[in-house]
């Protein structure tokens, strides 16, 4: 009598297989290439049929991992309110290159970016019950760091901020 695990369930995909996935995925919404190569070791394909993919959907435009980190800067700065930090370590933790995660990065304006931590900032600091002015500055500051802002400038908005009130 032969027993069937489930559990052990093997997800293999050939190459052809995989590409017509991943074109549909990546027409439906925009990916990078370490999303796609993340998923196809998923599928425990090989690593010359992975590369080959990746080529593949490269050269016919599907993935541009340019366009995406764009696409994410936009996003994450516009709607999440991220800081500069908290997106270049989230597309490298993609796997996008350095430069073009620094070529992306360059359409953040400056002074928007500054604005948006101080709204965040105050916002933060109406809603923060503290003991003191030293522990209020120390949760704000905590709060702008990990929203991706650069330290210096943090520090900087929260201080202006707690002379305000």
């Amino acid at each position: 009598m032969t027993t069937l695990n489930l559990h052990t369930k093997e997800k293999h995909i050939d190459k052809e297989k995989a590409l017509s996935r991943l074109q549909y995925l990546c027409a439906r919404s925009e990916k990078c290439t370490g999303d796609l190569r993340q998923k196809m070791i998923q599928w425990k394909m090989e690593t010359t049929d992975i590369a080959w993919v990746i080529n593949s959907l490269t050269s016919d435009k599907f993935v541009d991992d340019a366009r995406y980190a764009a696409m994410f800067v936009r996003d994450k700065s516009r709607i999440s309110k991220w800081g500069r930090v908290k997106i270049a370590t989230a597309l490298r933790a993609k796997g996008v290159a350095v430069d073009i995660i620094n070529d992306a990065l360059t359409q953040i304006d400056p002074s928007t970016d500054k604005a948006q931590l101080i709204e965040l900032i105050a916002r933060k600091a109406k809603q923060t019950k503290s003991k003191s002015v030293y522990d209020l500055k120390n949760k704000l500051i905590r709060f702008g760091v990990s929203r991706g802002f650069d330290m210096g400038v943090v520090i900087d908005v929260v201080n202006g901020a707690v002379k305000g009130e």
